[in-house]
């Protein structure tokens, strides 16, 4: 009886095994076709490596363009700040005027200089706001690519 035994647990080892090794095999082809499929695909990585990579690198790019944005800004801010400071000077060395023609030629000076420097704030403002939105797109099609 042992050897039947033997034979009949023998023969569900086989089973078992031969179901294991053809899950195994399954399982490996799926994987591998998944794996075929996403290469495929136009901007997607061929590996995990490659995606972190690239996303690491973006991220770095995208931190460096934020930083110096930053600084134009504060600088452009700094340079603000100093002409309001002179303007407002100006401003009281109008109330200094002798006569009305001085008065009149002080205050038009300061209206001209006023507008010229929300001007170039705005001007300035556009272009950062610009450079910013380019150096974004050309991170965003460097990473996709």
């Amino acid at each position: 009886m042992t050897t039947e035994t033997e034979s009949i647990s023998s023969a569900f080892e086989q089973v078992f095994d031969n179901l294991r090794k053809t899950t195994q095999s399954a399982l490996e082809m799926q994987q591998d076709l998944f794996r075929q499929w996403g290469t495929r695909w136009p901007g997607f990585p061929s590996s995990q490596n490659d995606w972190l990579e690239r996303i690491q690198k973006f991220q770095q790019e995208w931190a460096e363009t934020v930083t110096d944005l930053a600084k134009k800004h504060r600088q452009a801010l700094d340079d603000q700040y100093r002409v309001g400071l002179e303007s407002l000077e100006e401003a009281f060395h109008v109330a200094e005027s002798t006569d009305p023609m001085e008065y009149r030629k002080r205050c038009e000076q300061l209206c001209r200089k006023s507008l010229e420097c929300l001007k170039e704030s705005a001007e300035l403002q556009m272009r950062e706001s610009q450079e910013a939105m380019n150096k974004w797109l050309q991170l965003a099609a460097k990473a996709g690519s």
